[in-house]
């Protein structure tokens, strides 16, 4: 079956290079580069976006296409693209899974130090009622080198949800999930072979611990980040802890806990950013006491860089604010994080934005930055990459249901701007699940939810240094 496969994607390349531009990069915000569009009433959902070195970018997305084998489902689907935004696979993407899930969770992409694509997410092809974690190695040129149904890593009646994966600095695959009120490490060979066992479990009797984020650190090491409480409805926490390549707790067996006075937002999942120094810097908000953003900076000896629960962005306390995203600048020590800003009764919003040195302190205003200033249109999805001294910033601006555009600045280290707010997609659509990252050379892109053809397609858009879209000059 396997060598059948690598047959198949051989052939599908070799379609894809008769018509060797699908595309690239555009430099017209109404022409976005489309991944997957098909205006056939597919669903195409939840892109994610990862640059290779020297050699461009993978994405990932769900795709419910009725066109696709059935019974019809949100398959799994990659793309390759290169530097300059050629798509290297065919338009719409290789198929990883053909799965019959009905709706979806959060699910992995990651890259091996071989370049390869790690993408682990919920498997509903094991022929059992329950969701199983599945995790797959897809190589650059379209091949599935652990075979066409991936590495099953849990089987059984668990709950399982929300996988992640990351190829770490010694060549190995770490994957990491939430099972039942737990959560699980697995650290997997090159060749997919298990090598901790029955994994690495994070738990507390009494308590839910669920799967925020994974990041690969230094010496072969992951970084993970789950949510824990004590039932439904509770104030949830968020912790943290550091896993060496031999399975050790380098940062206790007691876990560092990141925030732990009232409670997160119910279903907020913080993502994070690894520092490139073997730390971590978290963003999140909460909504006890107050709708309000925080960050923190673990370093890598699992010390506090901020206060313990962490420094809140703004001392504004007539205004309230959420969905916070962060950038690191390793060669200052200083922390980015932007959110939406939003009146009291949460009908005017805002994009806005704070820097922190490297002990926490606010470095623009008690209040922070305005960058958008609280109108009628909703800023939504605010991402940001941390670019030049300062950092890169996107939005969706919403004008109204099913009319949004996505919007940019570029600021420096002190907040001045670099960049006036420019047009990174203006065609009037709903837009959604924004995405951004950054590649060497400094070249960011955004991937994005957009219906501009009558559903949901995944969309691209690179931004070059001098914040012009498309091919450098």
């Amino acid at each position: 079956m396997k060598k059948l496969f690598r047959i198949s994607a051989a052939a599908l390349l070799a379609m894809a290079c008769t018509s060797c531009a699908w595309a690239q990069w555009s430099s017209d915000p109404m022409v976005n580069l489309a991944l997957a569009a098909n205006p056939n009433g597919s669903d195409q959902v939840q892109p994610k976006l990862l640059p290779l070195k020297q050699i461009g970018w993978y994405s990932s997305w769900f795709d419910s296409n009725p066109a696709t084998s059935h019974p019809q489902g949100y398959d799994v689907f990659y793309q390759r693209l290169s530097s300059g935004g050629v798509q290297k696979f065919p338009q719409g993407g290789i198929m990883v899974a053909d799965l019959t899930n009905s709706s979806t969770e959060d699910y992995g992409l990651g890259i091996d130090t071989a370049g390869n694509a790690l993408i682990a997410f919920l498997d509903t092809r094991e022929g059992i009622s329950n969701q199983q974690i599945t995790a797959a190695k897809m190589a650059p040129d379209g091949d599935a080198l652990w075979g066409r149904h991936g590495v099953q890593l849990t089987s059984g009646s668990d709950f399982n949800a929300a996988p992640k994966i990351v190829g770490t600095s010694d060549g190995y695959i770490v994957v990491a999930w939430t099972s039942n009120s737990d959560v699980v490490l697995q650290k997997l060979s090159a060749n997919g072979v298990a090598q901790w066992g029955s994994g690495i479990v994070f738990s507390q009797t009494g308590f839910d611990y669920l799967l925020a984020d994974l990041h690969a650190a230094d010496d072969g090491s992951v970084i993970v980040s789950w949510v824990s409480n004590d039932g439904f409805g509770s104030n949830s926490q968020l912790w943290t802890n550091k896993v060496s390549s031999s399975g050790s707790l380098l940062w206790g067996s007691g876990n560092v806990n990141i925030f732990n006075v009232g409670s997160l937002q119910f279903g907020n999942f913080p993502y994070f950013v690894y520092d490139g120094n073997g730390g971590a810097v978290f963003a999140w908000y909460t909504s006890i006491p107050t709708l309000q953003c925080f960050a923190q900076h673990i370093r890598s000896d699992g010390s506090a860089a901020f206060p313990q629960n962490g420094v809140a962005g703004s001392g504004n306390t007539i205004n309230v604010r959420v969905s916070p995203a962060a950038a690191y600048s390793l060669a200052t020590d200083e922390v980015f994080m932007f959110w939406t800003e939003e009146d009291s009764n949460q009908v005017l919003n805002g994009v806005y934005g704070q820097k922190f040195n490297s002990t926490g302190e606010l470095e623009w205003g008690a209040d922070g930055l305005t960058i958008v200033p609280l109108g009628a249109d909703q800023q939504i999805f605010v991402s940001t990459v941390q670019m030049g001294s300062g950092a890169l910033v996107f939005w969706v601006d919403m004008q109204s249901y099913g009319s949004s555009t996505i919007q940019a600045t570029k600021l420096d280290d002190s907040g001045a701007t670099v960049c006036a707010q420019f047009p990174v997609s203006s065609v009037l659509a709903d837009k959604s699940r924004l995405v951004a990252a950054i590649a060497p050379g400094s070249i960011a892109a955004v991937a994005f939810e957009d219906d501009r053809t009558g559903n949901n397609g995944i969309y691209i858009q690179n931004v070059n240094p001098d914040c012009s879209l498309g091919q450098r000059q």
